[in-house]
């Protein structure tokens, strides 16, 4: 009896085209889920700095206001001058809403530096951009004045302030500061943020 001729065992064209169709399915799901890995790291990577960014917008403010004082502004209207914390748009030349007033604790021994000690404070939104500005002496309007930019994607900026149980949108209580400023934040990507600041720094008598 004959042997059948031995076949050579290989694959066929068809198996060869379904091989290559499932490798490359498993490859272009691989890229997919790769992508989608880069893309997620990099969005948390920016939400990561935006919170840093906020974190120390809000940092500063409280720092701040802590230290509030009260202390007259002689650059301000006089019938302005006894009230010593404003949140005018158009006092602290704010696209949206504002805060201005004096703080303690900007140590200068020996008066070595060319400052004062009390520094005038103002926190105002240009062009969607939070700012800090300080200026050198509280009176004085001739010096530079400093701008920080502390936070970006700022759509609105609102303060209140609260004493004695009583909120308020206007600080009208002369020769006083407020208990609590209430800041209100709202970015283009995380919303309305609200912090509660406390008022608590040394205050200094009054210079008439």
């Amino acid at each position: 009896m004959q042997n059948s001729p031995n076949r050579s065992q290989g694959f066929t064209f068809i198996e060869v085209l379904v091989a290559i169709s499932i490798f490359a399915i498993i490859g272009l799901a691989s890229a997919t889920i790769f992508t989608q890995m880069n893309r997620s790291s990099e969005i948390s990577e920016v939400r990561h700095q935006r919170l840093s960014e906020l974190q120390f917008a809000f940092l500063m403010l409280d720092r701040d206001v802590r230290q509030m004082v009260i202390r007259p502004v002689r650059a301000v209207p006089e019938e302005s001058r006894q009230y010593y914390v404003t949140n005018s748009r158009d006092l602290t030349d704010s696209d949206s809403g504002g805060l201005a007033f004096v703080r303690a604790g900007w140590s200068n021994p020996g008066m070595m530096l060319p400052r004062g000690e009390l520094q005038p404070v103002v926190y105002r939104v240009r062009d969607n951009v939070l700012q800090r500005l300080h200026r050198p002496f509280v009176d004085d309007t001739s010096g530079d004045t400093a701008v920080q930019q502390l936070l970006t994607g700022v759509e609105s900026l609102e303060v209140l302030f609260y004493h004695q149980a009583d909120e308020s949108d206007r600080w009208q209580t002369p020769h006083s500061l407020p208990d609590i400023v209430i800041v209100r934040i709202t970015l283009e990507d995380f919303g309305t943020v609200e912090r509660w600041l406390l008022t608590s720094g040394v205050k200094p008598e009054e210079i008439p």
